[in-house]
């Protein structure tokens, strides 16, 4: 048992590959299970309920936001029906998803759909000297892979004609090409799944950030005032604040912060708490985790870091 948090999972993956290295029997016969604590408490109207993840405590939001509201697309004559706006406002909360994967990545959304060429978004970005530039197609990329070893093969010539033949080694002839670095944006599974959604709404990506007049006309039950909102970012942003009104949010930092009743309500009690079997799998990934933040080779964890710097949410300094 564990803190819900991201320093908890920290101490989970150090407790799993202890338990692989040192007693695997444990492991491969099933006999670990992992507690699950909530990360958060609501109180709403005197009740109060635990919540174990981020993506649970915004669908929590979104339900109690949407229980007062109708929804109405600008332009249509009736508003979207409950079962509707509920799967309205799941796609735009993906769409949110699919935008932080690409601006974790360094792109700002606004520069990633301004790409855009021919209907198409661009796939991948490639790094050439200090530029980036986007492309749009696996065939594109082989082009830019191509030309760049044919780059580097003639500074490499023109280097070699600039040292004299008697100081030129055998090693010094081999040409060793750096890989093109590149980087892929996105699923285009996923993409093309969300691209579908949203058209089933006569929307597509650029309706989450950029107004071309009213998009939708909200209408709170006992108010006779409608809001006019521009943008998908604005809609579902107001829906979650009125999701908050009149709900209390604790957010458990550790296991620490609950007293002994609510930790055995949430995290203790066989009848309602919530376990994971560990799997051999598990172990696995944790120990390969473990050894390549941890262990003595360098390399491996300077690609990871690389490769996930700008995905970090919380960082300690």
């Amino acid at each position: 048992m564990t803190d819900a948090d991201v320093d908890g999972s920290h101490i989970r993956t150090l407790l799993l590959t202890f338990f692989y290295r040192h007693m695997p029997a444990l492991v491969e016969n099933n006999f670990i299970y992992i507690a699950r604590p909530p990360l958060f408490k609501v109180t709403r109207k005197k009740v109060s309920q635990y919540i174990h993840t981020e993506k649970e405590m915004d669908e929590y939001l979104l339900t109690l936001g949407l229980s007062d509201l109708s929804i109405r697309r600008i332009g249509e004559d009736k508003p979207y029906g409950k079962e509707e706006t509920a799967t309205l406002m799941q796609c735009v909360s993906d769409v949110e998803s699919f935008i932080g994967a690409i601006e974790r990545k360094g792109i700002p959304f606004r520069e990633f759909i301004g790409a855009r060429r021919e209907g198409m978004y661009p796939k991948y970005q490639v790094q050439i000297g200090e530029a980036a530039q986007f492309v749009f197609s696996e065939e594109e990329l082989v082009h830019f892979k191509n030309e760049n070893e044919a780059v580097q093969r003639r500074i490499h010539e023109e280097t070699l004609s600039s040292i004299p033949e008697e100081e030129i080694t055998e090693e010094m002839r081999q040409l060793a090409p750096k890989s093109l670095n590149f980087l892929e944006l996105y699923d285009p599974t996923r993409l093309g799944e969300l691209l579908l959604r949203l058209k089933e709404f006569g929307l597509d990506l650029d309706c989450y950030l950029i107004a071309e007049g009213g998009l939708f006309e909200v209408l709170e039950e006992g108010n006779d005032q409608k809001t006019v909102w521009h943008t998908l970012e604005e809609l579902i942003d107001f829906i979650r604040l009125n999701g908050r009104k009149g709900v209390e949010v604790q957010r458990y930092k550790g296991l620490g912060e609950m007293n002994a009743d609510q930790l055995w309500d949430t995290t203790m009690n066989p009848e309602v708490r919530t376990l994971v079997r560990v799997t051999l799998p598990d172990a696995i990934a944790a120990d390969r985790m473990f050894s390549m933040l941890m262990g003595e080779h360098v390399e491996p964890r300077r690609i990871f870091i690389e490769t996930h710097a700008l995905s970090v949410k919380n960082l300690d300094i």
